[in-house]
């Protein structure tokens, strides 16, 4: 059974190797977790630096916002967070990132051509089109994204993913930017892109629910 402490431990682990593998900016991005109780999610606080988090640093609120546990005030794209627990249930944990290369992709109106074995399993990943940050209809947009995938390309913003872990969430997040990173570098190379056989994409399409 999940806790309180687990969901704190977590959200702490994860948001500072983001910061660190530079998914998040100083201020920008968040990252949330389902504790002891459904009612309630812990997630990190507005505006405050990523670097180096401390558990009593985050805040645990309800689904209209109100604080429950926490001196901070919660990130503003809480209702983001909420509608991606709604949008899945089975969601323990919801992760959002300002990552670049995956920004940019997404800004471009870029998607995913069956380069390698991650490109096939992201290949369901919707884009939401631009909506102000913390705003309704942002979440509301994320939410419906988040019902055929478990990670969305936020445009001119950034990314939006959720899992049945944090480490699943997390996971997701770092997989599309690396793969919009390899997909950077074979259009700055140049030449034909070398994609994966038709038959290959059906099989392994099979397997993504596992990842």
């Amino acid at each position: 059974m999940r806790t309180d402490a687990d969901a704190r431990d977590e959200i702490v682990q994860i948001t500072n190797e983001l910061f660190a593998m530079g998914l998040l900016t100083p201020t920008g991005g968040n990252v949330s977790a389902r504790g002891a109780t459904d009612e309630l999610i812990w997630i990190t606080p507005s505006r405050l630096y990523k670097g180096g988090l401390t558990s009593d640093a985050l805040v645990c609120i309800r689904a209209d916002g109100t604080v429950v546990e926490g001196t901070n005030p919660p990130s503003v794209e809480y209702q983001m967070h909420w509608a991606s627990y709604a949008a899945r249930p089975e969601a323990t944990a919801a992760v959002h990132t300002h990552a670049p290369v995956a920004t940019a992709f997404g800004i471009t109106n870029q998607t995913f051509p069956p380069i390698n074995t991650d490109a096939i399993f992201l290949a369901d990943t919707r884009a939401v089109p631009w909506f102000m940050p913390g705003s309704t209809e942002l979440a509301e947009a994320v939410g419906e994204a988040l019902k055929a995938s478990r990670g969305a390309i936020l445009q001119c913003h950034g990314l939006m993913t959720v899992g049945k872990s944090m480490r699943d969430a997390a996971t997701r997040a770092m997989m599309l930017e690396e793969t919009a990173k390899i997909l950077l570098y074979c259009k700055q190379f140049g030449g034909e892109l070398t994609l994966i056989p038709p038959e290959w994409v059906e099989r392994l399409a099979q397997l993504s629910s596992f990842l």
